[in-house]
């Protein structure tokens, strides 16, 4: 909706380079990793063990996705209970600095974030324009979690409510049941609602 309200150059000029920019600065703050953007999508992983690739496809990790009103899906991966807490914690400066970017254009952008807890496979493909990604189902059902959340939420999967699910100083959780996620069947989730 905003690619059709918003002039080309406002857009992405000016308000996605602002956001990208914080949320590039978040990603590292955090130890995690930003793997691209596509369109105003920005996909973020963590618990990646680049010093032996055979570790890496083992480790158990979680996936995040993230949307924007104007959709900013975030893809992330993350490994140990420390992983999942980062990415918790980057959601919630995410909502910060979309709030503060909202103020200085004066607009009324939203964020939908889905993440899910699971292995994924990372490496490079290519011979021109060398692009690092991650695959594997975990990435597809933190998609997932992200198309089914709301906005200014954090739409969790069991799995990667269960590794977080004692940040109640941060977070305050409520059980979705189980719904019917396309591809994955029925799925127990959560959402989380920011408490500061």
């Amino acid at each position: 909706k905003a690619s059709a309200e918003l002039h080309p150059n406002f857009l992405v000029g000016l308000f996605l380079r602002d956001i990208f920019h914080a949320f590039d600065e978040l990603v590292g703050k955090h130890g995690l990793e930003k793997i691209k953007t596509i369109g105003d999508a920005y996909m973020v992983v963590g618990g990646l063990d680049h010093s032996d690739g055979e570790k890496t496809n083992q480790r158990r990790r979680s996936s995040m996705s993230m949307d924007h009103a104007t959709e900013l899906p975030t893809h992330g991966d993350l490994g140990d209970h420390h992983h999942p807490t980062s990415i918790m914690l980057l959601a919630l400066d995410m909502f910060h600095e979309l709030t503060r970017i909202n103020k200085k254009y004066n607009l009324n952008f939203s964020l939908r974030i889905g993440i899910h807890k699971g292995p994924v496979v990372a490496g490079v493909l290519g011979l021109k324009r060398f692009t690092y990604d991650v695959w594997g189902d975990s990435v597809n059902t933190a998609s997932r979690m992200e198309s089914n959340g709301v906005p200014n939420l954090i739409h969790l999967s069991s799995d990667m409510y269960q590794a977080v699910d004692a940040l109640t100083n941060d977070f305050e959780f409520t059980c979705c049941g189980k719904i019917q996620v396309k591809g994955k069947g029925e799925m127990t989730t959560y959402l989380a609602r920011p408490l500061r």
